[in-house]
């Protein structure tokens, strides 16, 4: 994931500025909201200058004609929020002729296209600093449709082009994803690596996905791509081509169920994903299937604290499997307590809980000398206490308990503007030995 490292420093540099300007709070609704139910004549958007207004509605759990709670307010705004199409989104309800109310959505958009400079860290390891230049079109034609290209120089250098239309028809019901790229990539693997130094593998990847979404929570979808995998470098460890050049079609399938309030840092709701993933024709070199699944869970309770949870597994089954396709602890997916060990295997599964203290609920800070799109920033700060676990494993071994890597520890996360999230945590693993975590982006 890439990291914008220098705009994530400004944006901390700027925060004891931000305090002292005025604050646009959020409107918390009273304690006996839940026992007042609005009828809706009308949905009012305004601010939306880009934006077509069936992206925003398009998100929203109520329309014209349903009957609303003053604490579903907070809900609906954030489901609107992680769009990531706004600054600021404000919900409001105001008396309409027909003695029913209308529910007034004012928006600030962000800006939407811009070349961008690329400045971040690999698998959450800060010696893997990579950089460059994209252009990005977040909002094409004002129908949340994303258009990205970008170059990549340093640690994992890669040229790719992105397209996402989530709106093939104006009900947001069907969708396209494609994607084609070209990249250099570090070997992973430990064992790959044993009696001889490392090595790259030169990926070029295809592929096209089309899905349909079902109302607002459920979405599936079906993909194909190809792929070519060159490790001539080394390509008795790595290939399972005798030449080093590995070609294959993938064929997936997937289905996911969202009802999160904020993808950036949930503090409701539910998300569950499973993909199958089939590598390869049953005559090839190349056959082998990935079977993945990732569930979790947010529940409020009491006064600001939030409980949340995670369940994820990724299991192959079939032929042989690349050293390339190999799952890890210690890159993306992280056990803190073991925050720099890297685990290497077939197939993993881990879990993690956290239990979160809102210290400072979401705020809105108003810069008046930025241009409007840059000018309202959000800015929350939560506390932290985890506990992760997780094991990896090739296929023939025996998944126990005594297998699994341990941590547990307290953090202080912090919600910059743009989706960002910054963490730092200090964790323990089994025999208690510490570490301090410095990372971006929320765990789950």
């Amino acid at each position: 994931m890439r990291l914008f490292l220098v705009y994530n420093i400004f944006l901390v540099s700027c925060y004891s500025v931000a305090l002292s300007q005025d604050s646009l709070d959020v409107v918390t609704p009273p304690a006996d909201s839940s026992t007042i139910q609005l009828r809706i004549d009308q949905i009012i958007i305004v601010g939306n200058h880009q934006t077509k207004d069936y992206v925003i509605l398009r998100e929203m759990s109520v329309k014209s004609g349903s009957t609303l709670s003053l604490d579903q307010l907070e809900y609906e705004k954030n489901r609107i929020y992680s769009l990531g199409l706004f600054n600021q989104v404000e919900l409001s309800t105001v008396p309409s002729e027909s003695g029913l109310v209308n529910l007034i959505v004012a928006v600030s958009e962000r800006w939407y296209i811009f070349p961008y400079p690329i400045f971040g860290i690999k698998d959450r390891d800060w010696s893997k600093l990579f950089y460059g230049l994209g252009v990005l079109h977040s909002n094409f034609r004002g129908r949340n449709e994303k258009l990205s290209t970008s170059l990549v120089l340093g640690y994992d250098p890669s040229v790719s082009l992105w397209y996402r239309n989530s709106f093939l028809d104006h009900k947001g019901t069907y969708f396209l994803d494609t994607r084609v790229s070209y990249s250099k990539v570090r070997n992973k693997s430990l064992i790959a690596q044993q009696g001889a130094a490392n090595f790259d593998e030169r990926h070029v990847y295809v592929s096209a996905a089309v899905g349909r979404r079902f109302g607002n929570y459920n979405s599936v979808w079906v993909s194909s791509g190809y792929e070519i995998v060159d490790v001539t470098d080394d390509p008795q460890a790595s290939t399972l081509s005798p030449n080093g050049i590995d070609r294959f079609p993938l064929f997936g399938l997937g289905y996911i169920h969202d009802t999160r309030d904020l993808a950036e840092y949930p503090a409701y709701g539910m998300f569950a994903r499973a993909t199958i993933t089939k590598f390869g024709f049953p005559a090839s070199q190349i056959n082998f299937v990935r079977y993945a699944a990732d569930l979790r869970r947010y529940v409020p309770f009491a006064s600001r604290f939030i409980l949340t949870g995670r369940l994820f597994t990724d299991l192959v089954a079939g032929g042989r499997t690349p050293a390339y396709n190999r799952v890890y602890f210690g890159y993306g997916n992280r056990i803190r307590g073991h925050f720099k060990e890297v685990m290497e295997g077939e197939n993993i599964m881990g879990a993690s809980s956290e239990l979160h203290f809102t210290l400072l609920s979401p705020r809105y800070y108003t810069f008046m000398f930025l241009p409007a799109e840059f000018e309202i920033w959000r800015f929350a700060i939560s506390l932290a206490a985890f506990a992760d676990a997780g094991a990896v494993w090739f296929r023939g071994e025996q998944l126990a308990l005594n297998r699994f890597a341990r941590g547990y520890g307290v953090g202080i996360h912090f919600l910059l503007p743009y989706s960002t999230v910054l963490r730092l945590e200090y964790a323990w693993n089994e025999v208690r030995r510490g570490q301090f975590i410095f990372d971006l982006g929320s765990t789950f």
